[in-house]
C-alpha cells in the first residue's frame, strides 16, 4: 500500500516508476503546537506536503500570508531559490511528508506536466483552472470563434442589382441576407428590408429600384477570430439579429442568431428573446424569476464567472430599461437617465444582489410628479428579486432621484468634503451605467466631476485609502480566520474589494472612462500606471475570486440555504483551491501595495 497519496495535482501527473522513486525519497516528519517547521533565510532542502494538521506562513513583520490544509504543500515557489523567503510554523500538531528537494528537482526536468505546475506564473494557474470546466456541449458557445458557425458569402453584389433579383439571388441560396457594395461601402441587405419597403412605401415601391437605396451601411460587425459569445452579446446590445463577419477588415460573411442556435443543437434558449416579446410588469416578473436558473444551467455547462456578469448585465439592463418604460411617462423617460451603480454598472455581477441605481433628471421637470414613479420602479425591482439597498442606494431615495444640476452639486460636495461615506457614494457613482433614457445627462455629471480632479490630491489619496479599509489590524487575510470554529472568509472585503476599488482609484486618477474592474485594469496597463504582469495576474485572481463567490452562491440556492455568496468556508475547498485561493490573495496584497504607492498611503 503507497504511503504517499498520488491523487492531488501535481503528483497524479508522474508515472508509476517516478511515484516509486518519490516515495522511496519521502520522510514523514512531526512538529508540535507552535513549532518552526522553516525559518526565513534558511537554505532550501526540502518539499513539505502536510498529512494532517495546519501550518502557517508568516513574514518579518510576523503578518500570516497563508494557512496550509492537509494536502497542501509548500514552499513550491522556493524550488528555485536559494532560501526560504518567509517562516513556517505549525498551528497544531502536524504531520508532514518531506521530500527533498533534489527528488522534485529531477522529477520536474523528467515529466513536463509535473514541472509545468511548478513554473507556471500566478496568472497561468488561475486561468487554468478557471477554464477547466470546459466540457460540455454548451461550452461550444464561450470557446467557439464565429468563424465555425457563419455563413460565407462567395460573392459582393453590386449595388444596382433590382430588389426583385436581389430576392431571388437570396431564395436561390437560401440565405435570408446579402452582401452588396456600392461606392465604396458595404451594405447589407435583409428580408426585413422587403417587408418593410412594402408596408412604408406600398405606393411608391418598385421591385425594379435598385438594392442599394434600401440597405443598411451602418454595419456591426465580429471579426472571424471573435469568440462567438462576443458575436451574440453584439447581437442582443444592438438588437440585431445579424453581424456581418469580417477578417482583416473584409466583410467574408454574416453570423446570425439562427446559426449560433443551430451550432449549440436544442441549448441555449436565451433569456433575452422573452424579454423582448414581454408585454407586462407580471411577464417581466416571470422572466427575472427564471434568471437564476438560467445561471446554474450555464455555470454547470462551462460558462465561467466573467462571462456570466458581462451577460447578466446585458440582460438585467434590457430588464430594468423595458420596466422603466412600462412605469415611466415617455415624457419622463426621454428627460431623465436611468442608472445602475455598483457591481451591476461594472458588468461584474451575477446572481442578483442588492439594488443600487439613481436617476438623473432634466433641469426643468416636476420633480414631485417624477417622485411616484421612482418609488414604483423601486418596489418592481424587489419584486423581480433584487433586495432593497440597505444603504438606500436607489431611485426612490430623494439622494439618489435629483435633477441634473442639483446632482452635479452633489458630486461637487462629495469632492469637497472627502468624508468616508462621500468618498463611497462617489466610488458606487464612478460605476454608473445608463440603461434608459438620455445619457447625456450622465456624461455631464461625470465631466462636472472632472473638474476636481486636478488639483486636488488630497481628496484622491481619502478615495483611494478605502483600499486597505478591511485589514487595519494588520493581522493579513489568514490570521483573521484563525481560532474561528469555523474557517469562514469574507471573500469581497478580502479580495475583490480591494482590486475593484484599487482599480477604480488608479481610474478616477487617469480619468479614463472605463467602468468594468478587467477593462480599467487593461487600460492602466496600457497606460503604463500597472506593470504588464501585475496586471495580468490581477485579472486571473479577481476571475478566480469571483467563480468561487458564484459557486458558493449557487450551491446556497441549491440547498435552500441563505445568500451569503461572499463568506467562503476554506475548510471546504479543495487542495487546489486552497492553493489557488491562497495565491491569488497574494496578488491582491501586491496590488495593494502598488495602489498604496501610487497614492502615498503608506505615509498618510
Amino acid at each position: 500500500m503507497n504511503r504517499f497519496d498520488f491523487s492531488t495535482a501535481p503528483y497524479n501527473a508522474l508515472a508509476n516508476h517516478q511515484r516509486q522513486v518519490l516515495e522511496k525519497s519521502t520522510d514523514i516528519v512531526f512538529f508540535d503546537d507552535n513549532a518552526t517547521i522553516i525559518e526565513a533565510q534558511d537554505s532550501i532542502d526540502t518539499l513539505y506536503i502536510v498529512i494532517k494538521g495546519m501550518v502557517k506562513e508568516i513574514d518579518a513583520s510576523g503578518e500570516v500570508l497563508a494557512l496550509y490544509h492537509p494536502s497542501d504543500s509548500f514552499d513550491t515557489r522556493a524550488l528555485f531559490e536559494q532560501s526560504y523567503r518567509h517562516s513556517f510554523i505549525a498551528v497544531e500538531q502536524s504531520l508532514l511528508y518531506a521530500i527533498p528537494k533534489t527528488v522534485i528537482r529531477a522529477l520536474i526536468e523528467e515529466n513536463g506536466e509535473f514541472g509545468a505546475y511548478f513554473f507556471a506564473n500566478i496568472a497561468d494557474k488561475l486561468k487554468d483552472q478557471s477554464g477547466n470546466r470546459r466540457e460540455n456541449e454548451l461550452a461550444g458557445l464561450f470557446t467557439a470563434k464565429v468563424r465555425d458557425a457563419y455563413r460565407s458569402y462567395d460573392e459582393l453584389y453590386d449595388g444596382s442589382i433590382s430588389l426583385i433579383d436581389a430576392a431571388k439571388t437570396m431564395q436561390a441560396n437560401k440565405s435570408k441576407s446579402l452582401l452588396i457594395h456600392h461606392d465604396g461601402k458595404i451594405g447589407l441587405v435583409t428580408e426585413s428590408v422587403f417587408r418593410d419597403a412594402f408596408i412604408h412605401s406600398s405606393d411608391t415601391f418598385n421591385p425594379n429600384d435598385a438594392t442599394h437605396l434600401w440597405a443598411r451601411f451602418d454595419l456591426i460587425c465580429a471579426d472571424a477570430d471573435d469568440f462567438m459569445f462576443s458575436a451574440l452579446l453584439k447581437m442582443m446590445n444592438h438588437r440585431i439579429q445579424r453581424v456581418v463577419v469580417t477578417t482583416n477588415g473584409d466583410p467574408i460573411g454574416v453570423l446570425e442568431q439562427i446559426d449560433i442556435l443551430a451550432f449549440l443543437s436544442n441549448h441555449s434558449h436565451l433569456i433575452a428573446e422573452k424579454l423582448e416579446v414581454a408585454t407586462s410588469l407580471d411577464d417581466l416578473t416571470q422572466v427575472a424569476s427564471q434568471m437564476n436558473h438560467t445561471i446554474s444551467a450555464l455555470y454547470a455547462n462551462g460558462m465561467q464567472a466573467k462571462q456570466l456578469a458581462q451577460l447578466m448585465q446585458v440582460l438585467n439592463s434590457r430588464l430594468f430599461e423595458k420596466a422603466w418604460r412600462m412605469i415611466a411617462p415617455a415624457e419622463l423617460v426621454a428627460n431623465s437617465c436611468l442608472v445602475v451603480m455598483g457591481s451591476e454598472g461594472r458588468g461584474e455581477q451575477v446572481l442578483k444582489t442588492d439594488q443600487d441605481n439613481a436617476l438623473i433628471v432634466r433641469d426643468g421637470i416636476d420633480m414631485q410628479m417624477v417622485r411616484p414613479y421612482a418609488e414604483r420602479f423601486s418596489d418592481i425591482l424587489a419584486a423581480f428579486g433584487y433586495p432593497p439597498c440597505p444603504g438606500k442606494i436607489m431611485v426612490n431615495n430623494p439622494s439618489w432621484c435629483q435633477p441634473v444640476s442639483e446632482f452635479k452639486q452633489t458630486v461637487g460636495s462629495w469632492c469637497k468634503n472627502p468624508t468616508p461615506d462621500h468618498m463611497m457614494n462617489l466610488a458606487i457613482f464612478m460605476d454608473a451605467k445608463c440603461v434608459s433614457g438620455d445619457e447625456t445627462l450622465l456624461d455631464e455629471v461625470r465631466a462636472h466631476l472632472n473638474m476636481y480632479l486636478d488639483s486636488d490630491v488630497g481628496m484622491l489619496m481619502s478615495f483611494a485609502r478605502a483600499v486597505n479599509q478591511f485589514d487595519e489590524d494588520g493581522r493579513g487575510f489568514f490570521a483573521q480566520i484563525l481560532g474561528q470554529k469555523k474557517h469562514k472568509m469574507d471573500i469581497k472585503k478580502m479580495g475583490t474589494f480591494p482590486v475593484v476599488h484599487g482599480a477604480r482609484a488608479l481610474a478616477l486618477k487617469a480619468k479614463i472612462s472605463e467602468t468594468n474592474t478587467f477593462e480599467r485594469i487593461a487600460r492602466l496597463s496600457q497606460m503604463g500606471l500597472i506593470e504588464k504582469q501585475l496586471s495580468q495576474d490581477v485579472s486571473e485572481a479577481l476571475a478566480y475570486l469571483m467563480n468561487t463567490r458564484l459557486k458558493n452562491g449557487l450551491s446556497a440556492l441549491k440547498h435552500n440555504q441563505e445568500l451569503t455568496p461572499n463568506h467562503i468556508d476554506t475548510e471546504n475547498l479543495s487542495t487546489l483551491e486552497r492553493d489557488l485561493l491562497k495565491d491569488a490573495l497574494q496578488v491582491v496584497k501586491r496590488f495593494k501595495h502598488h495602489v498604496s504607492s501610487q497614492f502615498n498611503l503608506q505615509y498618510s
